[in-house]
């Protein structure tokens, strides 16, 4: 009987863990073509995790990316270092930006993710809460055509987790880190699985 309380206790405190993540594409659709003759070109990633995670971050990118297009794809540092590339790239470029690239490299593809970090009230707070407090961030991921000079996909996965007055923060409240990571997992994850194969 006392493995079922327990289980019963575990189960409840994971379900405080949950929290879901919200999707918006906006005006774009949710795949992007693969084909094995297009290049793609991963931007550094903007965020604020700390440096493990964004490490992270820009692997599990470059891999994905790799997997889908063929090995077709290729990030911001090693541009740079076999000199394709000699200057960072804005996360919201201009025409002449995505020009410079049409001009200068084979790339066809752009690809740019971004984190942020809104609110962090219940980061490091346990215990009965004086006040509302909440976390709350978004990932999010654009891919410019860089032959037409054009955004093509736009994707921001977005999650907050907040307690009440007189409420309990506890443990199993989720850092902003946590989020933040989720979130950008959900950006992989909606890429992998909407990802459209062309010849």
């Amino acid at each position: 009987m006392k493995k079922y309380i327990y289980l019963l206790i575990i189960l409840i405190s994971l379900q405080s863990c949950y929290y879901p993540v919200r999707k918006d594409y906006g005006v774009y659709s949710k795949s992007l073509a693969f084909s094995k003759d297009k290049k793609w070109l991963i931007n550094n990633i903007n965020t604020d995790v700390d440096a493990h995670h964004r490490e992270m971050m820009s692997r599990e990118t470059l891999k994905l990316f790799q997997e889908l297009s063929d090995g077709k794809a290729s990030d911001l540092k090693t541009a740079k270092s076999e000199n394709i590339i000699n200057h960072n790239i804005p996360f919201d470029p201009e025409d002449e930006d995505l020009k410079e690239l049409k001009n200068n490299t084979d790339f066809n593809f752009l690809v740019n993710i971004y984190t942020f970090k809104v609110r962090n009230g219940l980061d490091g707070e346990l215990g009965v809460q004086y006040e509302y407090k909440k976390n709350e961030t978004f990932a999010m991921m654009d891919v410019y055509d860089i032959q037409t000079l054009k955004k093509i996909y736009s994707f921001k996965a977005y999650s907050e987790v907040s307690v009440e007055k007189g409420e309990k923060a506890t443990i199993f409240n989720p850092s902003t880190e946590m989020m933040t990571m989720k979130n950008f997992r959900a950006l992989l994850k909606s890429v992998k699985k909407n990802a459209v194969k062309v010849d």
